[in-house]
């Protein structure tokens, strides 16, 4: 059997049609599929080791916020497949997986998978898998920021617009606290702080591009100057691909890091909002199977 976790809020247009089309396009190869909409069964399922022996491989339909729900809440040595339907699709992208539901589906019943690295976070609220990146600082006070949003009406399909009033909001009252990092027997300071498993960032930008997701360990990077005006400047060099030649910013690899900061600091994992620091970081070595092309 398979399964399709789905979401329905997703920026994709007409996600309901799309995931029709896949569960159809698997159920034409003689494979029983199972399309789950709603959070709770799906959060039931994933998590029971018993009820996914009889799986072959797990779906998920949504953007990248699915992707990393359906991660946390998998319970089996299950492959992970992607159906892009989200604004920015950084891990489908990353994995290379098709976004034509008809091409997955060949893909699935080709039964290729390789092994991907995850990351795991510990904060004082949570503990929880990343395949992407953890950030600490400005980015993931607006995750919060939309997270805070988002949980004051009903679901529904968003946008990029819709993350305008939150990147306005943090631009306005974020403090750009400082951020001790420690990897292994060193210890530097950062106001943004970026742990990577994968290159990919946002807005086809990559703050770690040599980042690997097979290579046993996490690239992290860190921003050292504090404040809108060298914000505004780190941007500009991470759009030209310059930022790591800049000797106020530090990058390196490691297997664990940990961020700390005497006031809490906002911590975002792939897009979701994560506590605060203090937040412990580290690898877990081919950690998921990901069908491939």
């Amino acid at each position: 059997m398979i399964v399709v976790a789905a979401n329905p809020y997703r920026g994709a247009t007409r996600p309901r049609e799309r995931v029709q089309a896949l569960a159809q396009a698997l159920a034409a190869t003689g494979t029983q599929v199972q399309v789950v909409w709603d959070a709770p069964h799906r959060a039931r399922l994933l998590g029971d080791a018993a009820m996914l022996a009889g799986v072959s491989c797990v779906v998920a339909a949504g953007g990248d916020g699915t992707v990393a729900t359906v991660i946390n809440e998998l319970a089996g040595d299950v492959p992970l497949a992607v159906l892009p339907l989200g604004n920015e699709n950084l891990f489908a992208r990353a994995i290379g997986t098709p976004a034509d539901p008809l091409a997955l589906a060949r893909a699935i019943a080709a039964g290729r998978t390789r092994p991907l690295d995850l990351g795991r976070a510990t904060t004082s609220e949570c503990t929880r898998r990343f395949g992407l990146m953890l950030s600490v600082g400005f980015d993931a006070d607006v995750v919060h920021r939309i997270a805070r949003a988002r949980g004051a009406g009903t679901p529904r399909r968003v946008s990029r617009l819709s993350y305008l009033p939150c990147v306005a909001g943090a631009l306005a009252r974020y403090r750009h606290s400082p951020v001790a990092i420690t990897v292994g027997r060193a210890k530097m300071r950062g106001a943004l702080c970026v742990v990577s498993n994968l290159p990919q960032y946002a807005m086809t930008l990559s703050l770690t591009p040599a980042a690997r997701g097979d290579d046993g360990l996490l690239d992290w990077l860190a921003f050292e100057r504090p404040g809108l005006s060298a914000l505004a400047g780190y941007a500009w060099a991470v759009a030209r691909g310059r930022h790591q030649s800049l000797s106020h910013v530090r990058h390196g690899r490691a297997r664990k890091v940990t961020l700390t900061s005497e006031i809490p600091v906002p911590v975002q994992l792939d897009g979701d909002p994560c506590g605060f620091t203090p937040v412990e970081v580290e690898v877990l070595p081919r950690a998921l199977r990901v069908v491939t092309v």
